[in-house]
């Protein structure tokens, strides 16, 4: 572990993943929260690993317990977000407002409909920009992980179905996608920080998803 905290690279991740995966899923496999959500426990595991890979600067080996104790804590919390976690696969923007439709403004005068529609402009603009830099970003990547992405993203297929294509497990099709946004992100924020002097966080944010669904 601490040589992918230090280091930060896949190698040192897949050698981790090889050491303390089977023994953390013997243990995840054992626990009543995992049987009772009667889901299977590598997704557990995976989301572990996604954690790992996300939080590994926090990791503080003179803790008790080590890797282990750690690795476990996370695997703990993320069962308790999978069983709070709604079945759906989204959610919908009805829910995110209370199930309340917003009244539309009829009174709204040409001054608020102008501003309205240069906000359109600019949003227009800034996601076109996206979109070349995710496209040549994209083809940075090697062709498993456009694979992958290109039949989550655009096919709309679960990682199950994914994993058959691709000849892997549905938990290592979830790492495939989970590290080709992380190299799509990384890629998208060094070419704006090349233009622009900065890359926005808020861009950033949508960039490992959005792209792909919009021009689907």
């Amino acid at each position: 572990m601490l040589a992918f905290r230090d280091e930060r690279t896949d190698s040192a991740f897949d050698r981790l993943y090889r050491a303390a995966a089977p023994g953390l899923l013997a243990w995840i496999a054992q626990l009543p929260a995992q049987r009772r959500l009667a889901s299977d426990p590598l997704d557990t595991l995976q989301d572990t690993f996604v954690n790992v890979h996300r939080y590994a600067s926090t990791f503080q080996p003179a803790r008790s317990g080590g890797f282990r104790a750690w690795a476990r804590t996370i695997a703990s919390n993320a069962l308790r977000r999978a069983r709070r976690r709604p079945q759906s696969a989204g959610v919908l923007f009805s829910e995110l407002t209370d199930g309340v439709p917003e009244v539309a403004d009829s009174a709204a005068g040409p001054l608020r409909a102008a501003r309205h529609a240069e906000d359109e402009q600019r949003v227009d603009a800034a996601y076109a920009l996206l979109l070349v830099q995710y496209a040549a970003a994209f083809e940075t990547l090697g062709e498993r992980d456009r694979e992958a992405l290109r039949l989550v993203e655009v096919e709309g297929l679960s990682y199950a179905e994914v994993g058959a294509r691709l000849k892997v497990g549905r938990s290592n099709t979830k790492m495939i996608v989970f590290r080709a946004r992380k190299r799509l992100r990384a890629a998208i924020g060094e070419a704006f920080e090349r233009s622009l002097g900065t890359a926005p966080a808020m861009l950033l944010s949508t960039a490992v998803r959005l792209p792909l669904r919009r021009t689907a």
